[in-house]
């Protein structure tokens, strides 16, 4: 699973992905992002790569109530071709969300210890992820998959990161099989991990300091 994230700075994810600047936003480098907030979002519009804001969090365009839906910052790969909350975003309404890391929680004696997990070389990535419109209101989740190699240490899921090479073809609106394309290109051994302070587990906590090893 995938319940906070640490999110680059607007400009770095403009210059990692080389994407034209995003006029009305302003997206600052976030170490505790949190479920339901405004997250920068990847996706395609009119045939280039164009980041936005979507709330994290996602509300399916048939929804009838007022009130969002709950839990559904993450999706299953493995229950999403099938489940009517995410199957028209998967087959037509892909996106990708840019991370530095994120947060897992490992039951140790004495409670939940976090994590936070990276990439080895440190470089940032983008998780596979679904959107859709309800309102207006641009909304986004993230799919996950089970676990293997060093996050597995942590936790039993882990979201669905894609590399580089394989953004161009989670976006394309004529990929016909999202769920086998996510399964063949995740990433799952490129990362690291390290405990972190208890302090992540306060959503309101934010600051350079969460990333800091536990001592």
């Amino acid at each position: 699973m995938c319940g906070r994230y640490v999110s680059p700075d607007q400009a770095s994810i403009e210059r990692a992905w080389q994407i034209r600047r995003s006029s009305g936003l302003d997206f600052p480098r976030r170490y505790n992002v949190q479920p339901t907030t405004d997250i920068p979002v990847l996706l395609l519009d009119a045939g280039a790569l164009s980041l936005v804001a979507a709330r994290w969090g996602l509300i399916p365009h048939w929804w009838k109530q007022e009130k969002p839906p709950t839990f559904t910052i993450n999706a299953r790969l493995e229950e999403a071709g099938g489940k009517p909350m995410w199957r028209d975003p998967l087959r037509h309404s892909r996106c990708l969300l840019p991370a530095e890391g994120w947060y897992e929680w490992q039951e140790v004696a004495g409670g939940k210890q976090p994590h936070h997990i990276r990439r080895t070389d440190g470089r940032p990535f983008c998780f596979a992820g679904l959107m859709s419109t309800w309102k207006e209101q641009l909304s986004c989740a993230i799919l996950t998959k089970a676990a293997v190699g060093p996050v597995a240490e942590v936790h039993d899921r882990m979201p669905v990161v894609l590399p580089d090479e394989a953004h161009a073809g989670w976006l394309d609106p004529a990929l016909e099989d999202a769920s086998a394309y996510a399964r063949e290109h995740a990433q799952s051994r490129e990362f690291t991990h390290y405990t972190v302070s208890r302090r992540v587990n306060n959503a309101r906590n934010e600051g350079p300091d969460l990333l800091q090893p536990a001592t």
